[in-house]
C-alpha cells in the first residue's frame, strides 16, 4: 500500500520497502513501527534508514547497494 503516512502504510505489513526521502518515512521509530506490521522486514531503496537501529529494534534489514 502507499501512503502519506508512514503507520498506515505499514499496518499489517509483511514487507516494508522505503523508497522515498520523505523525512517521515526515514526519521519514524522503528520499535514503534515493529508493533504495527505483520513481519518486521524492511528494504531501504534509498539508504536513508539506520539500518543499525532498525536492527537493533529487531527488524530484519537490507540496504540495496551495501553488503
Amino acid at each position: 500500500m502507499m501512503s502519506a503516512d508512514p503507520l498506515a502504510a505499514a499496518e499489517g505489513a509483511h514487507l516494508l520497502l522505503h523508497l522515498t526521502e520523505w523525512p517521515q518515512f526515514s526519521t519514524v521509530d522503528p520499535a514503534f513501527l515493529a508493533g504495527r506490521v505483520a513481519v518486521a522486514k524492511a528494504i531501504d531503496g534509498r539508504g536513508g534508514l539506520d539500518a543499525d537501529a532498525w536492527r537493533a529494534a529487531g527488524w530484519t534489514v537490507r540496504v540495496l547497494g551495501r553488503g
